[in-house]
């Protein structure tokens, strides 16, 4: 389970992302932190949604396998209340399944503030993990010297990914390791969905490179192998090129104005 928290100046949930894995039949317990510092007591209501889900599950809504203890309670400034919950696992549950958990605060005349929150399930044992690196592009920084990588990450299978790993950067030959970056762990890419990655290499030198990505999670890997080049130079003319092409389209604006 994540334990980070949620807040804005006067509000704050903990934790802001929960996972669960469990086989059918099993259940799990344990509950949120939610602190208020407003000046005046609130009111706090809690809503469920349903989140991202294998599409097997389309009809299992977040209310069959969620219960919060309480939907409504009252806070005193810089109160922190309890709330339990209870997640239950049940046969009509096949790989994952997300909800989410609103917490609005209802300050009457005042703005209201919510903090939306999700839980994540996986069912154990009905699990199909299934995820690739479908395509790596790279490119040059506008404002710094760094290179970026677009990853795009394919997953067919029925349950969620959150996945980590490392990128090898070697020379054109593959016969010299010249550094490794770390991919950390980060945002989930849903089942049955894809998403794209972008994140920095660094600088590199010009010339040609091999790039082995290498991702994982829930005990399986993927990997890709890309060459591509640095061209340090071309992309500097690039950019000088358009750099006076607006400078002589400002020109022409100022003759044509006048």
């Amino acid at each position: 389970m994540f334990l980070s928290s949620l807040s804005f100046a006067n509000f704050s949930v903990i934790p802001t992302v929960i996972n669960v894995s469990g086989v059918p039949g099993s259940s799990y317990k344990n509950a949120y932190a939610v602190t208020s510092n407003f000046e005046m007591p609130v009111t706090v209501i809690v809503t469920l949604s349903n989140g991202n889900c294998f599409s097997e599950n389309e009809g299992v809504d977040v209310n069959d396998w969620l219960k919060m203890e309480t939907m409504e309670f009252n806070m005193n400034p810089g109160e922190t209340v309890t709330v339990p919950y209870e997640v239950t696992i049940n046969d009509k549950m096949k790989g994952s399944l997300c909800g989410r958990v609103k917490f609005s605060v209802d300050q009457s005349e005042m703005i209201n503030l919510s903090i939306s929150v999700p839980i994540y399930v996986i069912v154990e044992g009905t699990e199909n993990i299934n995820f690739e690196i479908e395509s790596v592009d790279f490119a040059k920084g506008d404002r710094d010297e760094n290179f970026y990588y677009k990853m795009l990450i394919k997953n067919t299978g029925n349950v969620h990914i959150r996945h980590s790993g490392q990128i090898q950067i070697f020379d054109s030959k593959k016969t010299k390791e010249i550094k490794v970056v770390n991919i950390e762990e980060t945002v989930p890419t849903f089942c049955e969905s894809s998403k794209i990655f972008i994140d920095s290499i660094g600088p590199l030198d010009e010339g040609t490179y091999v790039a082995v990505f290498t991702i994982k999670d829930l005990g399986k890997q993927a990997t890709k192998e890309v060459k591509f080049k640095v061209e340090k130079d071309s992309i500097e003319k690039i950019k000088s090129f358009w750099e006076k092409l607006k400078a002589k389209w400002k020109e022409f604006l100022k003759i044509f104005q006048s």
